[in-house]
């Protein structure tokens, strides 16, 4: 790797800015809106799919359990493959159109086989005991309904990979690309939150409004032509304003760096051989070596930790909160008060990346007067003292974050188990049986209880995110131009990897008093998590406390 690529964390920052874009609010919007309508069918397909799966096949979980499998797989085998290709692509705008249409047209043909398998008629009584009659149906054909599933399935994998490329060139190319200096209305930080927050909000209403439609119509396919439709619809839309941004950004349409021996040591014979499987294998093994060198790894090694985490709001999750008694209301409800406080982290975050970063201020003007006659000018002096600050704010805000997550996720598993034990002891439940007994044989449980768990469940949201965002913009900052896509998409192979552990676990341990165990797992992933980022911290700034400072402060207090 050549020694460019490994930058030194206090200049790490200053790669973020290869230029001085001036974004306008305009432009701004622009890409705000191709986000919007990008994430917001990202996200309601996602769950889409799910409630497309449990009508396909209402009596057995093994379908949904085998489609989400297949898809994380493949975005562990695909994931590095795609951060390659937007990496190598020298013109940002027909990327980002490339993924735009390969999302929308997966989606719309994807859901015209879902229309298929949903219309059997053994699938069909609902809504033929409707004052609607339906008026296409087809005849029951389990083999053609394999089929066809498994074709969904795989357009549900290009979906995913589509998402996956248009996010990492949005988050990745397009936003560090455009943002301005720090302190700039729109700078790194101001633009991460703001696609975060969109990103959430979209992930908690996309959801909720696909099954209003589809509770609203009684019919699941309806739901299956508005996700469709609204693919189609959200197109153009996406495309005008990404162009639009393009347009007025003179910066964005200067052909990219694009590296020419990024990730292959003998470039020559691996490009006369780049269609061979062993050529590819070697690829993504480098794109390995790559993440694990890069001074960023240990963030974002830790973050994807969290991912196996099983006390999120996952299918998993809410099904276990439904069989030990919870009644969806309350899931629902609970569900949004922690969307509120993972939206809030979005605003939390600025602010705290620049108050973290000032309080650090003497150490930065020290250094700022060292460096003072090396310095251009006045200007670059500033910006370099922003810079640093800034990097100081991120590790800090992240160790509060990831700390924040394992400080509250400790009551949360407290109440699982005590929860548990209480129902164990009322229903006298047999710890070996396979199937847990319906809700209503449950009886009450504690509202204390419940109050610790969905409360402490809350603030570790905030926590969580808050640290996805810091390490989010130290990704981008700390590694080089040349390899933000290709390390984000080794990120979300290693992503995809815990969530695959995640989904193992929950099968191997299928049993409702077992989920205790699965909560006390998740507390250690979030352990060794909070561990790695805390070394990371010490190693950079050779500490994590001001010691003296609590001293002094505690010395003033008598």
């Amino acid at each position: 790797m050549d020694s460019d690529n490994n930058a030194t964390p206090r200049s790490s920052c200053e790669l973020v800015r290869d230029s001085q874009p001036d974004l306008t609010r305009a432009q701004a919007f622009g890409l705000y809106a191709s986000h919007a309508f990008s994430t917001w069918n990202a996200r309601g397909y996602e769950f889409a799919a799910i409630l497309y799966t449990a009508a396909a096949y209402p009596d057995t979980l093994v379908a949904a359990a085998l489609r989400m499998i297949i898809i994380y797989i493949a975005m562990i085998a695909f994931s590095s493959a795609v951060g390659r290709w937007v990496e190598r692509s020298s013109s940002r705008l027909r990327t980002l159109i490339s993924t735009i249409c390969w999302n929308r047209g997966s989606v719309i043909i994807g859901s015209f086989f879902w229309l298929l398998i949903l219309s059997q008629e053994n699938l069909l009584d609902n809504e033929t005991s409707s004052t609607t009659p339906s008026r296409f149906v087809l005849p029951r054909n389990d083999t053609l309904k394999g089929i066809l599933f498994a074709i969904a399935v795989t357009f549900g994998i290009i979906e995913r990979l589509s998402a996956s490329g248009n996010l990492i060139s949005m988050e990745r190319d397009w936003v560090v690309t455009v943002a301005g200096p720090v302190g700039h209305s729109y700078d790194l930080t101001n633009l991460n939150a703001v696609m975060r927050r969109i990103d959430l909000v979209c992930k908690l209403i996309s959801p909720i409004l696909i099954s209003i439609v589809i509770s609203a119509t009684g019919s699941v396919r309806i739901g299956v032509l508005y996700t469709g439709v609204t693919s189609l619809i959200s197109i153009p839309i996406e495309l005008i304003s990404a162009k639009r941004v393009w347009n007025g950004n003179a910066v964005l349409q200067a052909p990219k760096l694009v590296p020419t021996q990024n990730l292959t040591a003998a470039g020559g014979e691996n490009e006369a051989r780049a269609a061979s499987w062993t050529s590819r294998l070697r690829q993504y093994f480098q794109g390995l070596e790559m993440y694990f060198t890069s001074p960023a790894w240990i963030p974002s090694f830790a973050l994807a930790m969290l991912h196996f985490n099983m006390l999120t709001w996952r299918a998993t999750f809410i099904t276990y909160l439904i069989n030990i008694g919870y009644s969806l209301f309350t899931i629902t409800v609970a569900r949004g008060i922690g969307s509120i406080f993972e939206i809030s982290s979005t605003v939390i975050t600025p602010h705290g990346i620049a108050y973290l970063g000032k309080t650090d201020q003497r150490t930065v003007s020290s250094d700022g007067m060292e460096e003072d006659g090396l310095l251009a000018d006045e200007q670059n002096h500033e910006d370099s003292v922003n810079n640093t600050r800034t990097a100081v704010g991120l590790q800090r805000l992240g160790l509060w974050g990831i700390t924040g997550q394992l400080i509250n996720t400790i009551p949360v598993v407290l109440a699982l188990w005590v929860i548990s034990a209480q129902r164990e002891q009322a229903t006298g439940e047999d710890a070996r049986s396979r199937f847990p007994r319906s809700p209503s044989d449950a009886t009450s449980i504690s509202v204390g209880w419940s109050v610790i768990l969905f409360s402490f469940l809350a603030f570790s949201r905030l926590g969580v995110w808050i640290y996805d965002l810091t390490t989010q913009q130290l990704t981008q900052t700390l590694v080089h131009k040349t390899q933000r896509s290709s390390f984000a998409g080794v990120e979300n192979s290693v992503i995809n990897i815990f969530e695959v552990i995640g989904a193992g676990a929950a099968i191997a341990f299928p049993r409702v008093e077992q989920y205790r165990w699965l909560a006390l797992a998740s507390l250690t992933s979030v352990v060794i998590g909070w561990c790695m980022y805390a070394w990371w911290v010490r190693s950079q700034r050779g500490h994590l406390v001001h010691w003296e400072k609590i001293g002094s402060s505690v010395r003033g207090m008598h």
